[in-house]
């Protein structure tokens, strides 16, 4: 009875099992071709394998399809005998051989590191890094340093060979040379501005390098030719124009602090020149210009108790020139030499026909800065401006110190910023309109302003004159300071700043005085 039972289930489970066929059968029409591909596939394998394994797998996909829609493809059917892993599987078999390769528990040292007891490996290259820039730092810091002492005992060389220049000034130099050739380091720029002491020292030479015809070299700026002003053209074009004493009028262009007050002396105590210049500011003050009021002014001539004559007015203020211009200064006979600072202004008191011809003393400005600072000090009128002042340091830093006076009086900008443009129209000025002479050669300078000053002098050449000359220009200069030379350090560097424009000025008046001797080559007659 049993086995009935067994029958009876066995039979019925074929018929639900076929029952099932029919419907999974009618459902799988509506599918589309891919899924019938798919079942004709499963339908050949299962023609090949047993009856039972292929009954279940296909009750299986069956059973699959019910329960999920197809999306015209099937899950891929995994691989036999390949060990699933997990990714985190993978990645543990990743650290595993890194800590293989590196011979060392890498999980143990970042544990060590989150705690702060352990070591980081990237600073073994941290270390020679900082010590790298470190030592590159202090590389350039040194040869910085090295540099700019290198080039102050240039600077201050060439200073020691321009002190040379002056009287009294070559034990100075020499001294200065002994003291430098001590240091190895900068040896050869000391014996490089040695060699050119020596070549003046020795041989009396202009170590001076100058252009040939400089004098017909137009000043450029940026491939531009820079000309005169025309409210300068009142005065002599010195290359164009022939000295006349009977048409033209000296004017000597005053720079402070640069023999300019002893060529006047000279002008006038020894050749009895009658000047016209800040003499007359004592008359005026007096009220022996006819006071205030230009109108009830005349020109008169008066002479001192050292026998001097001068006229009483004032050029050393713009209001003084303007009375002088009102009295016909630049015009009267009885006046022979004009002397002012203002050269702009006193340019207006000449006409086309009574022409200026224009002087000036020019001196290192450095040294001139240096100069004018112990002159300051022994001017009671400074008295209380530089009491507080007591080094040439101390002075540089202070705002009495000049800024490139040269170039400002020249290009008559007296303040604010200087440019290319104003150091050009001053060096066109210098050409054109400027006999130069030098403080470190007045013999030559003396020579040369001589030839001029003998066409208008009313004392007679004699002994009497020669010996005033000699005394004035070499052994008792009037105003003469004694005082150490700047040369080098601080103060030095300062003063450089402050003259740039002057400094190269003064290169350039240095090649013109060279130039301005063929002016002077025939004898006195031919002017």
């Amino acid at each position: 009875m049993l086995a009935d039972i067994d029958l009876k289930s066995a039979s019925e489970e074929e018929a639900e099992s076929g029952a099932k066929t029919k419907k999974s059968a009618s459902t799988s029409d509506n599918d589309n071709d891919n899924d019938d591909n798919d079942d004709n596939d499963d339908q050949q394998h299962t023609a090949t394998i047993p009856p039972s394994q292929s009954q279940e797998r296909s009750t299986s996909r069956r059973m699959t399809l019910r329960g999920k829609p197809s999306y015209h493809f099937h899950m891929k059917r995994p691989r036999r005998n390949v060990k699933k892993r997990s990714i985190a599987a993978q990645l543990q078999n990743i650290e595993e051989h890194k800590e293989m390769l590196m011979g060392m528990d890498m999980t143990q040292q970042h544990q060590q590191r989150r705690d702060g007891r352990g070591h980081d490996d990237r600073d073994q290259f941290r270390a020679p890094r900082v010590a790298l820039v470190l030592f590159l730092l202090v590389c350039t810091a040194g040869g910085y340093r090295g540099f700019s002492q290198y080039w102050v005992a240039r600077n201050a060389a060439a200073s020691a060979i321009r002190v040379a220049r002056i009287e009294g000034g070559e034990d100075v130099a020499r001294s200065f040379f002994r003291r430098a050739g001590e240091d190895d380091e900068h040896r050869e720029a000391v014996l490089l501005a040695a060699d050119g002491l020596e070549g003046i020292l020795g041989s009396g030479e202009n170590v001076t390098d100058t252009e040939e015809n400089i004098e017909d070299i137009p000043t450029l700026l940026f491939d531009e030719t820079i000309e005169a002003p025309q409210d300068l053209f009142n005065l002599v074009n010195i290359f164009h124009e022939q000295y006349n004493p009977n048409m033209n009028k000296l004017f000597l262009w005053h720079i402070p602090r640069t023999g300019t007050t002893t060529m006047k002396r000279i002008a006038s105590y020894c050749m009895g020149l009658t000047i016209a210049s800040e003499a007359g500011k004592t008359e005026m003050a007096r009220g022996g210009g006819g006071g205030g009021d230009s109108t009830n002014q005349e020109l008169r001539i008066v002479e001192g108790l050292d026998g001097v004559t001068f006229a009483t007015v004032d050029l050393s203020n713009p209001d003084g020139i303007a009375i002088a211009k009102s009295l016909n200064v630049g015009l009267s006979d009885r006046v022979d030499l004009i002397s002012s600072p203002y050269l702009w202004d006193t340019a207006g008191i000449f006409d086309g026909y009574h022409k200026g011809y224009m002087l000036a003393m020019f001196r290192h400005p450095i040294e001139r800065a240096t100069s004018l600072y112990f002159s300051m000090r022994k001017n009671p009128q400074y008295e209380k401006q530089v009491a507080s002042l007591s080094s040439i340091e101390q002075y540089a830093k202070s705002s009495l110190v000049e800024n490139n006076w040269m170039t400002r009086f020249l290009s008559n900008t007296l303040s604010g910023e200087l440019t290319p443009q104003h150091e050009a129209i001053a060096k066109e000025i210098l050409r054109t309109k400027c006999l130069i002479g030098l403080l470190r050669d007045k013999t030559e300078t003396m020579r040369r302003l001589e030839v001029l000053f003998n066409l208008k002098a009313k004392e007679k050449r004699s002994k009497r004159r020669e010996e005033c000359q000699e005394k004035l220009l070499y052994w008792d200069w009037p105003g003469k300071n004694r005082h150490e030379p700047v040369v080098g350090g601080e103060a030095w560097d300062i003063l450089y700043k402050h003259n740039t424009f002057d400094l190269r000025l003064y290169e350039y008046a240095e090649k013109l005085f060279k130039a301005q001797g063929k002016l002077f080559q025939d004898s006195p007659s031919a002017w």
